[in-house]
């Protein structure tokens, strides 16, 4: 079949400038590699000036032209450095502890990722967080971010239809420190590899229960490795207005159905059996 091609809908400014790892550190998700995987040597490969430049290109026009489809496509992570088609990830959640390697799309020489196998993702809402969650979110490691990637995109479907992302800012953060002989390439060519993107989208969605239409500002950075030109942190530096607590409550369900989070109390069934649960009610904005 046919690979979807992805455009971008909106018009963008661009411009310069140990129970599950403690249940999984209770929810500051961390992803370790398995007794018997092969270990990484320390360190990652460090490429040329050139590659890293081209790399960290080709990322931030993935993500200015993927995500705004993200409700219906999910997240692509990779791309094929020959023709430029996206490549997404896979749709099911990755399995916690799984080697990073496993779930991308190597083998094929053409095909790159834009992700780290080491990312970090943090979110520190202006309020405390619910139940089981800490007063920041942050997740580490490609499976798990990806995991998240499909806890967020489902649940979010889940409480709304008619969902759709639209950018409004896309801002290349080179910042000029001042920089010392021996950071000066050939030609006294200065070399930087200090890049981020600052991405700015709105979120809107009309809620399935009070069929009230919902809107949320979203302001994210993604930074680069110096070494490899991959996206190694991605912070949610704002959600505005904060999600509803509906929203919370089917993240933490979701959660709690592959980690065991979001345990509340104890219930009968009528048969006698017992089970756990947490009850949703998902309310309009």
């Amino acid at each position: 079949a046919s690979r979807p091609q992805f455009k971008s809908r909106t018009r963008v400014d661009t411009s310069t400038e140990d129970d599950l790892d403690n249940r999984a550190s209770e929810l500051g998700l961390r992803s370790n590699r398995p007794p018997d995987s092969n270990p990484k040597p320390e360190g990652e490969p460090r490429i040329s000036d050139q590659d890293w430049e081209i790399r960290t290109g080709r990322a931030v026009y993935l993500l200015q032209q993927t995500l705004p489809e993200f409700f219906l496509a999910g997240l692509i992570t990779s791309v094929d450095k020959a023709t430029g088609t996206p490549h997404s990830s896979s749709t099911s959640i990755p399995v916690l502890n799984a080697n990073p390697l496993d779930s991308q799309p190597y083998g094929e020489e053409d095909i790159e990722v834009i992700y780290s196998s080491k990312i970090r993702f943090s979110y520190t809402p202006p309020g405390q967080l619910p139940a089981p969650f800490p007063s920041t979110f942050h997740v580490e490691g490609l499976p798990l971010y990806l995991a998240s990637a499909v806890f967020i995109r489902h649940t979010l479907n889940a409480l709304y239809t008619d969902l759709s992302l639209d950018l409004q800012k896309l801002v290349v953060n080179t910042p000029r420190a001042p920089i010392s002989a021996e950071q000066r390439g050939p030609n006294n060519r200065i070399r930087s590899r200090d890049k981020s993107l600052l991405l700015g989208f709105c979120v809107t969605g009309t809620s399935r229960v009070s069929g009230a239409r919902g809107e949320w500002e979203v302001n994210s950075t993604y930074s680069f490795s110096p070494s490899t030109g991959l996206i190694d942190k991605h912070v949610v530096n704002s959600i505005y207005p904060a999600p509803h607590q509906a929203v919370y409550d089917s993240l933490r369900l979701s959660l709690g159905k592959v980690f065991g989070f979001g345990i509340e109390e104890e219930r009968a069934r009528p048969n006698g059996t017992a089970y756990r649960g947490v009850d949703a009610g998902a309310k309009g904005h």
